[in-house]
Order: structure tokens, then sequence, then C-alpha cells
């Protein structure tokens, strides 16, 4: 099941984070923009939404009626969602590495850092570097998935207020660390936890948002011309609190899940119209691929000023996100969704051979 207004929900979350991005690069400082200095947080967006979106479409079969063999389908399908454009890009990234493009080689392709960027447990607080350095996020959602069952299991038990309010507490301690990088919930080193504990806090919070959208207080609440803006509304005032609330921020972010859930006309009209829906179905690619098209065009922009090309910066942004925005399309068609088929393919053609096998035994 597939909602269109939380589809473009993380299309627009994608993007925020390629406006954050790109003006890190120096040569593209001169267009960072106010409305996106904490877009950090659109990952912990993510982090909500998959928790959610996971249990719209798994809760039944892995967590309510928990099996082994659900619960090995429910591997595959996440492995054949994510690995396949993850593997492509880190191998994109070790090749960068090994030419050596940027004239500095800033992480080591140490065989213990490449096996665990392969194996997706990257950023598990063991010290291991991401190659392709978005990755982070999506290694500590194999985490999250792996632990499915069990926080799915909890989300709709009577001790669902006492993992909420451990969710906000990992949250909190993100946030106190001190180890934010542009604000205090922008926590991703890879020697730390709390990288992974950042994760499992939202992903928490996704899935006890989905407990909440079967009840009738929350479709009262939510599900009714104006909540939609008031939440909105609610996140804007938050961000523009003084200190940073970023706490504030992430904790009303279900609200916002289960308003493009209920899919009300408003956000409808903002998120579900045919931009927000095709930026949100490529928007893994988006976020994947992003940084390394942003250094490629920080580079070139900067090889024409020293050849005295000037006043062009502009025409080299909008040529970076065009090529950034071409590269994912082609990369969603031909790598994630082939790269999935194929998994899945291997898959079902491993378990269809086992069944016979036992058939034929019998």
């Amino acid at each position: 099941m597939r909602v269109a207004s939380l589809t473009g929900l993380r299309g627009i979350a994608a993007v925020a984070v390629l406006l954050y991005h790109v003006p890190q690069q120096a040569a593209f400082a001169g267009f960072a923009m106010p409305l996106f200095a904490r877009a950090y947080l659109a990952v912990d967006l993510f982090f909500i939404l998959s928790g959610f979106v996971i249990s719209v479409g798994y809760y039944e079969k892995v967590g309510r009626h928990w099996s082994l063999p659900a619960y090995g389908d429910f591997l595959v399908n996440r492995a054949a969602r994510v690995w396949p454009l993850h593997l492509v890009v880190t191998v994109v990234c070790i090749a960068r590495i090994l030419i050596n493009i940027s004239g500095s080689q800033s992480i080591p392709l140490t065989p213990v850092n490449i096996l665990s960027n392969l194996l997706m447990v990257q950023s598990w607080g063991w010290g291991t570097e991401p190659i392709a350095g978005n990755s982070w996020s999506v290694s500590t959602e194999v985490a999250a998935y792996l632990l499915y069952p069990l926080i799915a299991a909890v989300a709709f038990s009577r001790w669902v207020w006492v993992q909420g309010l451990a969710a906000v507490a990992l949250l909190w301690l993100v946030a106190r660390s001190g180890l934010g990088a542009s604000g205090p919930m922008d926590v991703l080193a890879s020697d730390s936890v709390l990288t992974l504990l950042r994760c499992l806090g939202g992903f928490a919070l996704g899935v006890i948002a989905y407990r909440c959208a079967r009840m009738r207080w929350a479709r009262a609440a939510f599900d009714r011309p104006g909540a939609f803006a008031l939440v909105c509304a609610a996140i804007a005032v938050a961000l523009s609190l003084p200190g940073k609330q970023d706490l504030l921020v992430v904790c009303l972010m279900p609200a916002l899940v289960l308003c493009c859930y209920y899919d009300g006309a408003a956000a409808r009209a903002l998120l579900a119209n045919r931009l927000s829906f095709h930026l949100g179905l490529i928007s893994y690619s988006i976020y994947l691929w992003h940084p390394l098209v942003r250094d490629i065009g920080a580079r070139a922009l900067t090889m024409a000023q020293r050849h005295g090309v000037t006043g062009v910066d502009a025409l080299f942004l909008i040529g970076t996100v065009a090529a950034t925005w071409l590269l994912c399309w082609a990369s969603y068609h031909l790598i994630e969704v082939r790269g999935h088929r194929a998994i899945k393919w291997l898959y079902d053609g491993r378990r269809a051979r086992a069944k016979a096998i036992g058939a034929a035994a019998w």
C-alpha cells in the first residue's frame, strides 16, 4: 500500500537534504538558504517515516503474527529495497577514493571498512566509516529492520507508553550529547552509538504513530480540515525558537506523518501532486547520489573560475541540480527497481526449488 502524500513527503525531505548539503561545498557556499539551515532534521523524518510505512506494509505479517519464514521474507524485501543502490553508490565512492579525484583520501579503505559497508553495518558505533557519506543512515535503518518485530510487539502492547518515553529519552541523549555537526540532533559520528540510537528512537516513534493511526482519537484530531496546516505551523514555530529546539521539532513529526497518512485535501495538494510524488519515488537515489554530483559540480565551477569564467555560478548550481535529477531518475529505474526484482527473483526461485525438493523427498 502506497500513500501518495507520504511518498511526496519523503520526496520533499530528500530535496531539503540536498539543498542543505549543496552549500556545504565552498564553491556553492553563497547559495546557502536559511530555510534549509536545519534540514538535517529531514533525516529524522526519514526514520519516523520508515517505522510508520514499514508498519503499514508489514505489521500484520511480521509484528502481529510473527513467524520465522515471514521475518525472513521481510528482511529479504528490505534488503532488495535498499542494498542494490547502496552497493552501487559505495563501489562508485570506492573508485573515487582510489582515483583520488579530490586530492585527499579522507576514508581509509581498510578491509574492515569495506566489508562493513558492503554489509551495511558501518554505522553501528564500532568505528567503521561510511564510504558513501549519507549511507550512515541507511546502515542504522538496517538495525531497525532487524529489530522491527520486537519494536512492533512493544508498540502494540500495554507498554507502548514506556517505549514512547524511551524513544524520546534516546533522542534527548542525542540532542544533549554535544556531538551534533550543525545542530543538537545532527549526530552522525561513526565512533558513537548515538548515531544508531538516533535512528532507533525515530523509527520507534514511527511505529507508535502507526498504532495511533488506527485509533479513533487520532483520526478525529488529524483527519480534519486545517490539521495539516496547524501541524506545519507548529513545526515552523518550533524551528524558529531560539536555542535550536531540534528535539521538539522531531517530536512533532509523527503528527505530520499522521496528517499525510489520512491524505487530506491540503496534504494531497502539496505532497501528492505529480512533482512531489515523482521526487518521492526517486528520493532514495537523491539521498545517496547528490553528495557525489555536488562535488563534481563544485569542482567544475572551481576549474571554470580558475580559467577566468565568472558570473555563471547560478548556472553551475542549476546544472548540478538538473544532473542530480537525471542521474536519480535513471538510478531509480535501472538500479533500484531492477535490483529489487533481481533479488526477489533469486529468492523466490531458491524458495521454490527448496519446496520442490521437500515435496519430492516426501
